[in-house]
């Protein structure tokens, strides 16, 4: 039976990228443009790998280790992503 994660892989890469891209839009008010567009480029292609396929995923595949780095990596990116968002928030209006 396939062990159904709170987040899946897909979910978390779907956090970090929209993050990245807000991240990007509020960035371009501080650094300019350059640098908004970088963190949209980033988080675009953040989105565009979001499919991985978890869900049809064997349990033997799950306990690969390049599937629990890839896991533990996108807590990771979806969690500093999310900061990000934070921290440029409140460069911003604080």
């Amino acid at each position: 039976m396939n062990k159904k994660y709170t987040f899946s892989i897909e979910v978390l890469h779907l956090i970090a990228g929209f993050s990245l891209v807000v991240s990007g839009g509020l960035v371009y008010f501080i650094e300019g443009f350059e640098m908004a567009l970088s963190w949209i480029i980033f988080g675009a292609m953040y989105i565009s790998m979001s499919d991985i396929g978890e869900s049809e995923m064997s349990e033997e595949k799950r306990k690969h280790p390049s599937h629990i780095i890839r896991r533990s990596f996108g807590y990771i990116g979806a969690f500093f992503s999310l900061g990000l968002v934070v921290f440029y928030l409140q460069k911003l209006f604080f």
